[in-house]
């Protein structure tokens, strides 16, 4: 804010005392006539919220310290407060009058923009501080974030199903491109593309296999072919290449071909590109080259998190590039053991499962044996074992609880498996709900897919139909969450003091992803990611969009808190690799967890309300 909007405040607010337990302000008072800002003390807040199907149950109590301000929805909106806030021991309080609040409004953006989005505003400043200490500039922020319509080539060089390859391979010397769009135009309509033609294709589809030139395109292309829209981002082209191991996409506006972006197109972030460590696990023929990979991966997501890139986008890229080195790993292990990967799904789970690695995780795994198939288990569990054992030498440990593809546990028959998840659905004991927790974030990694999405099928349903087997996930999804004493005083007193350390995977990241896994199951949603679960809640009707949103946010700055604690120090110099100094924390960083940790504690209620004691 302006020196005069800050002096603006400063003449016009008063200091206030109020004793424990003395209300403040309350419902029954009528709309608000004061703001205050907390300057000492705890400012303790209760009510009730507000469910989807328009129930109400008890909010979860919060509190407030130094710095925060309320009512603000009361004030600006002109109604009552909600909830009761009430001093929690003695407190002091800046008090302003609410003509004042309602000038400083007008008068200065900045403060009702904050007044509006005051958890976002605070993620926006907690951003630019790790983008400073990145020590990067903040420019380069906006880089990944800009539409393939700005980066893109255009026009596509283009060539008709039908074409020769002379005519084509001479339009790409012409023009001096290495690609070519093939499209195949409708009636009455655009050309739409259908496959494409790079010059990293001729060697092995044309030269070597002696084909003439006059071998029409349709024969030699890539099909089908992936394409995203100019409003896309570089982020999403980055996904798609990283997920899909290509190097060109074609732009479409409407379904009109308006353009090419290539990897080279995209910039680079590290010394390797998304494109050299693409090849370079592409082209791995050893262990030993792929862990070079795996190091540079972890090294490359400093420079996304230095430039603002969003946690959740950064963990599924580096999941992304995970996915291709594993699917490398087992195609090599594959061809030594004699094993065929069509016969057998390899399944990732976990935060792999999810797409939300972070840069210290160890491996979680198991293979789906198509029924019927005629597979030798000795063998299979020998090429497995050596697959978990190579993983381990990239950087992933062997999980410390042997879910792995190695164990015959988890190396099954489809039947089977839908048997086992029968029985852990069925049962609902501890130990069938730890399982749960782990294996129904499963996806399919490499091998046959369809053997995985039967899977999914069986257990989505299954678990819908099982309201005591809910009951007891969000029990347990319950258990994890923000410490009790995470309050605004308590907090600053624990930065003071020798425990200040908090487990933001246990007490952080957790409570979300249990949360948003068991509403995915009691409505059906198939996706594994967090985020997606909670937006498919909004899409489905079961949520609100502006607290589903502020799930997210909340979820993914604990995500990228972890990286940035990842970051100083690796899994090998540290038993925990994230356990975070909370005196380390900037004090909006401080504000930021705290209402992360809130908002979990919001998710938890509402669980507490969809499957009641």
């Amino acid at each position: 804010m302006d020196g005069e909007d800050v002096e603006f405040i400063a003449r016009r607010v008063q200091v206030a005392y109020f004793a424990h337990g003395e209300e403040l302000v309350g419902p029954a008072d009528g709309p608000p006539e004061h703001c205050y800002i907390v300057k000492q003390g705890v400012v303790r807040c209760e009510g009730s919220v507000r469910l989807p199907a328009g129930n109400k149950a008890p909010d979860p109590e919060t509190h407030l310290g130094p710095g925060d301000l309320f009512p603000v929805g009361a004030l600006t909106a002109r109604r009552r407060v909600q909830r009761v806030y009430s001093a929690a021991g003695d407190v002091f309080c800046w008090v302003l009058p609410r003509e004042d609040f309602d000038e400083l409004t007008q008068r200065c953006p900045i403060f009702l923009d904050f007044c509006h989005r005051r958890f976002g505003v605070l993620l926006d400043l907690s951003r630019r501080a790790v983008q400073a200490s990145y020590a990067l500039e903040a420019a380069q922020a906006r880089v990944i974030h800009a539409p393939l319509s700005s980066v893109m080539h255009a026009p596509a060089v283009t060539a008709g199903l039908e074409e020769p390859l002379r005519q084509v391979f001479e339009r790409m010397e012409r023009t001096r491109v290495g690609s070519v769009v093939v499209t195949d135009s409708e009636t009455d309509g655009p050309e739409r593309p259908v496959g494409i033609f790079t010059k990293e294709d001729l060697l092995g589809r044309v030269v070597l296999p002696g084909l003439s030139l006059d071998t029409a395109i349709r024969e030699v292309m890539s099909a089908p072919v992936e394409t995203l829209a100019g409003k896309d981002t570089v982020a999403d082209a980055m996904l798609l290449m990283a997920s899909r191991t290509i190097r060109h996409i074609p732009i479409l506006e409407g379904r009109a071909l308006v353009g090419l972006v290539s990897e080279r197109n995209l910039f680079e972030l590290q010394r390797r590109s998304l494109r050299q460590m693409s090849d370079a696990i592409r082209g791995a023929s050893t262990v030993d080259e792929l862990a070079a990979v795996a190091a540079d991966v972890r090294e490359w997501s400093k420079n996304l998190v230095a430039q603002g890139v969003s946690a959740s986008f950064i963990t599924r890229l580096i999941s992304g590039l995970n996915d291709k080195l594993t699917a490398r790993l087992i195609d090599l292990e594959a061809g030594a053991a004699g094993v065929m990967v069509a016969r057998i799904c390899w399944l990732a789970l976990g935060s792999e499962g999810r797409e939300e690695q972070t840069i210290s995780t160890d491996q979680d795994n198991g293979i789906v044996i198509a029924d019927g198939a005629e597979v030798d288990p000795e063998v299979l569990l020998r090429f497995a074992d050596s697959v978990n054992r190579a993983l381990d030498a990239c950087g992933f440990p062997l999980c410390k609880g042997n879910i792995m593809a190695r164990n015959p546990l988890w190396s099954l028959p489809l039947a089977t498996w839908k048997e086992r998840f029968n029985e852990w659905i069925d049962a609902g004991d501890p130990q069938s709900v730890l399982h749960a927790n782990i294996f129904f974030d499963f996806r399919a990694l490499a091998g046959n897919r369809l053997l995985a999405g039967s899977l999914r099928t069986h257990v989505t349903a299954r678990a819908a139909a099982n309201p005591r087997f809910l009951k007891q996930m969000s029990d347990n999804a319950q258990q994890n969450g923000p410490p009790h004493s995470w309050v605004a005083g308590v907090l600053e007193s624990l930065i003071a003091s020798d425990v200040a350390e908090v487990d933001l995977k246990m007490t952080g990241t957790v409570p979300f992803v249990d949360g948003a896994r068991v509403l995915a199951l009691a409505h059906g949603v198939r996706a594994t990611g967090t985020a997606e679960r909670l937006r498919a809640l909004v899409e489905l009707g079961k949520a609100r969009a502006e607290e589903v949103e502020n799930w997210i946010a909340a979820f993914q700055f604990l995500l990228g808190l972890r990286l940035r604690v990842q970051h100083r120090g690796s899994s090998a110099e540290r038993e925990n690799p994230n356990l975070l100094d909370t005196r380390t924390l900037s004090r909006i960083d401080r504000r930021v967890l705290k209402e992360s940790y809130r908002e979990a504690r919001m998710l938890q209620q509402r669980l507490a309300v969809d499957y009641p004691g």
